[in-house]
């Protein structure tokens, strides 16, 4: 090592040794922070999951469609359309969703050929037939809303055959029917991103 070279690091070594023990906590305390903030930060992009983005997954004959976890007040929807086998014509759409408000409701939407005031039915397994009635029709089709209630969700989950009850023109009733194949696998699967969506782990990071 030159003269020059050890002249200049006696003079820092001298420097540093002067300095009050206050001084050097402080330096000490931000060292560490400035050292813990860049591994975080490498940490987080070495072991960060899948990318936070929308999803569609398929569970037999349903459909699980979730939007980003970190969409505000976002939630997913469970759906199947039903068609006529030989033709390819979608007749029904049913979707399940959380409102705003948390609650669960089912959407069914049927073909405009439908007579309105019967209302429409909703057939699960042995169950009773529940009626409900239709809230509007657009050229997409005529809807009903349906509230969901624990009730109607264990007899979702329990049915092994369901269908949909629609009045015909011509006064006759048509019945739809759709699988419930895959069902439970979706709701499980809804479940659990909605329970995603809760955890404060998930919060804090995103």
């Amino acid at each position: 090592m030159s003269e020059t070279s050890s002249s200049v690091l006696t003079r820092m070594g001298a420097a540093f040794g002067s300095m009050p023990p206050a001084l050097w906590r402080l330096l000490l305390v931000l060292a560490v922070f400035l050292v813990g903030g860049i591994a975080g930060w490498i940490g987080r992009g070495v072991l960060a999951g899948p990318a936070d983005v929308p999803t569609m997954s398929v569970y037999e004959d349903w459909h699980l469609l979730c939007p980003a976890l970190k969409t505000k007040d976002g939630a997913c929807e469970i759906s199947q359309d039903v068609y006529e086998q030989r033709a390819g014509e979608r007749l029904a759409r049913i979707i399940l969703a959380k409102e705003k408000d948390k609650s669960m409701v089912m959407y069914v939407t049927v073909p405009l050929q439908v007579l309105l005031e019967p209302g429409i039915g909703l057939k699960l397994g042995n169950d009773q037939v529940r009626v409900y009635q239709y809230k509007t029709c657009t050229e997409e089709g005529c809807l009903a809303v349906i509230p969901v209630d624990d009730q109607l969700l264990a007899s979702l989950t329990k049915a092994q055959d369901a269908g949909i009850d629609v009045a015909q023109p011509n006064g006759k009733a048509a019945e739809l029917p759709f699988s419930m194949k895959g069902y439970a696998d979706a709701y499980g699967a809804f479940l659990n991103n909605e329970a995603k969506r809760k955890s404060w782990w998930r919060r804090l990071w995103s």
